[in-house]
């Protein structure tokens, strides 16, 4: 049973059941689990070993291993495997105050796990004709105390003036009965679960149809993952896939995207992208769930995630962008999926660039203007800086560009394409890769900047004719249209397993293009906030001081060719956005440690996690409304290592900065990691370096420098 992605629910048949619980045929929100019992409970402790070290600013030896038995023990360090709990939401029905009474209108639903609680975003679609309310919502939480840990759930009205009503409550779930006690794999259906009022003792009108799935993770594994693409040609596709598609369970990650797949639908199905996601999932059986699918005009993506692993997905988010005439059509442009495996981010994203030749500059354009305006993940980081891996597949329609050694004109001079072809069929593609766009592109740092690409051993994907295994057609000139390439942030891991073309797929004039990777996917233990009214003795945490900071060769934002940058260190690992102080008028600022860094206050705890955690940083502009230079990340991989040599150690880093795609200058200094009290409660910190003010100099020059908004 597919999850949390609905189009339609509780319809009459086919995709309604007779019992009113809703069947599912197309995703197009969150993410999608079907109901599973997580691996059995292991509890592996591994010898601490024994490290003394200064406790930050107070000048206090501590030891790991005593603090490690100590109240603070699991802040410093943790060998616990990480437990996951996902409540997916997927509808609700008869939400009313009473039995009698009218539906409730914006309802709020409260999962809470342990001491977090997350609230439902606002749902803009109502009820349909079923007094069915579509919600499609998850909600991820680590659980630190397995025994006692439960997961509440509460449905709340807006009432008058704003007064929240409730609407019922769920039976409390321990989260413990919900691990697998015995080898093996259980499966618990996703159901209706009944409303009660906050006694528990009157049954409320109110139902909510929801998936919970708990699951448990090694704190490091290698996952395997497919990527495909395929420029379908507008033509229904084979019956047989094969060829191009596996065939077996050996992924645990399967994402397909596809171009100009519109085609006239198969019955049962009225739409073509009902047709294709149907067709994949018959491709790849049971075993295989659907985590999302997406479409923008011809454009599809759609991600699978292998049954035993579906309990590592979260925080699913998608998006898409037209590159087409006037940058709203959609024949061109690009999609995007993102989500988590356990704490690993992973981003897919399909495109379609111009087409035919001389069109290079604008497929440069096309690629620049998707990783601008595509938002996933953290809205205020570009989607190329915030997943461990990215994959960038698609119809890419770059060229081969042979300069003056080929006659001009729209159509390629019969002689030469009849030269070029020989060539291919002589196997000797290594001599026409020298004419790749792409490469030349890519080598130039115009476009997919820290990005791979495996070795292409295949023959050009376009033009073919159709319904021929390799007959190139003569009113275009070969080329390899169709890439896959893929980014893995420093110090996580990723390699390329094969890169083929499948050429006996024959009913559209691109062949299919497949990539196989092995990935390194982290399960890292929760940080556990302070307990409620916990001393100021007790608010000790990690925190990031900085002995230098430089960049270099960033972009110029003024018109007098200079820029006012500032750093920003953004993201979920820290207790709040912090900023350096502004450099005026340079490309290569450097910042003095002790006067112009912030100290940087982490919201992990566990020495494990912030060692696979990273620092997201935004290099800003201040008097061009904060436009961004560049963007990156900082691993703490790096700190945490030298905290373990010594307090004395610095951990030295550098940095490539990206904007839009392109390269834009380095970041480069030098931290320590320190064990200390919340610097951030310290008398007058607030309004040092974590906020800045506009000084009369900064507001006169916003008057003067006009911004410039194109690539550099």
């Amino acid at each position: 049973m597919e999850g949390s992605n609905l189009t339609k629910i509780g319809e009459s048949s086919p995709t309604g059941s007779q019992d009113g619980t809703p069947r599912f045929q197309e995703v197009t929100q969150a993410g999608s689990f079907r109901v599973g019992v997580g691996a059995k409970l292991e509890h592996r402790r591994n010898k601490v070993h024994k490290l003394s070290h200064s406790g930050g600013s107070n000048g206090r030896l501590f030891d790991l291993e005593d603090i490690a038995s100590g109240s603070n023990g699991s802040h410093v360090t943790s060998t616990d495997r990480a437990c996951r709990v996902t409540v997916t939401i997927i509808a609700a029905k008869d939400l009313k105050r009473t039995a009698t009474g009218p539906d409730a209108r914006d309802p709020v639903f409260k999962v809470r796990v342990e001491q977090v609680l997350r609230k439902s975003k606002d749902i803009k679609i109502g009820s349909n004709q079923d007094g069915i309310l579509n919600v499609n919502q998850s909600f991820t939480f680590d659980v630190r105390d397995l025994k006692s840990a439960q997961i509440t759930l509460q449905v709340v009205a807006r009432g008058v003036l704003g007064i929240e009503e409730a609407l019922g409550h769920i039976n409390n779930l321990c989260v413990l009965n919900l691990l697998e006690e015995q080898a093996g794999r259980k499966d618990v259906e996703t159901k209706w679960y009944d409303l009660y009022s906050k006694s528990g003792n009157r049954l409320m009108p109110g139902k909510l149809y929801m998936q919970v799935i708990v699951g448990m993770a090694e704190p490091e594994q290698t996952i395997s993952a497919f990527v495909g693409t395929w420029n379908v040609g507008n033509a229904r596709p084979p019956a047989d896939l094969s060829p191009w598609l596996p065939t077996d369970a050996f992924f645990e990650i399967i994402a397909i995207g596809t171009q100009e797949c519109d085609y006239p639908p198969r019955a049962p199905y009225t739409e073509c992208s009902k047709d294709w996601t149907a067709t994949l999932k018959s491709h790849f059986g049971e075993r295989y769930k659907l985590v999302h699918a997406t479409s923008r005009g011809q454009m599809r993506l759609v991600v699978f995630v292998r049954d035993d692993a579906e309990k590592a997905i979260s925080e699913v988010d998608n998006d898409s962008e037209a590159t087409g005439v006037g940058n709203v059509m959609a024949n061109k442009g690009g999609v995007c999926i993102a989500f988590k495996f356990w704490d690993t981010g992973l981003c897919f994203v399909n495109c379609h660039f111009a087409a035919h030749v001389g069109q290079c500059e604008t497929r440069n354009s096309n690629f620049r203007q998707i990783a601008m305006s595509m938002r996933v993940g953290l809205q205020s980081m570009d989607l190329l800086s915030q997943f461990h891996h990215v994959f960038w597949l698609g119809d890419l329609n770059y060229r081969l560009d042979f300069g003056k050694l080929e006659p001009q004109g729209t159509t390629p001079d019969r002689a030469f394409w009849a030269t070029i072809v020989k060539q291919i069929h002589a196997n000797r593609w290594k001599e026409l890769l020298k004419y790749d766009e792409l490469r030349k592109e890519k080598g130039a740092s115009r476009i997919l900047a820290g990005f791979k690409e495996g070795e292409i051993t295949f023959p050009p994907t376009f033009k073919m004719q159709r319904d021929f295994l390799d007959h190139y057609d003569q009113k275009r000139m070969p080329a390899w249209c169709d890439r896959v390439l893929w980014k893995t942030l420093q110090g996580c891991h990723s390699y390329l397993i094969s890169y083929f073309s499948a050429p006996s797929i024959l009913t559209s004039d691109h062949k299919p293009v497949g990539a196989t990777y092995k990935l390194t996917s982290y399960a890292l233990p929760s940080s556990t906030m302070l307990p409620p009214g916990g001393t100021d003795e007790d608010d000790k945490r990690w925190h990031i001081r900085f002995t230098s900071l430089r960049a270099k060769k960033l972009r110029a934002s003024d018109i007098n060719g200079f820029s006012d940058p500032f750093v920003s260190f953004i993201g979920p690992n820290l207790l709040q956005e912090f900023h350096s102080k502004v450099k005026h008028q340079t490309l290569n600022p450097v910042w003095n440690p002790l006067q112009e860094l912030p100290t940087l206050v982490l919201s992990s705890f566990p020495l494990q996690r912030v060692d696979k955690e990273y620092l997201m940083v935004r290099v800003l502009d201040h008097d061009s409304d904060e436009d961004a230079l560049g963007y990156g990340v900082i691993p703490l991989g790096q700190a945490v290592a030298a905290f373990k040599k010594g307090v004395q150690e610095i951990a030295h880093f550098k940095v490539n900065l990206s904007h839009h795609g392109l390269p834009a200058g380095t970041l480069e200094g030098g931290m320590k990691l320190t064990w200390e009290k919340n610097v951030i409660k310290r008398k007058g910190y607030g309004a040092d370096l974590s906020s800045r003010g506009t000084s009369i100099r900064d507001s006169l020059k916003k008057k003067i420098f006009v911004r410039n908004r194109s690539p550099k």
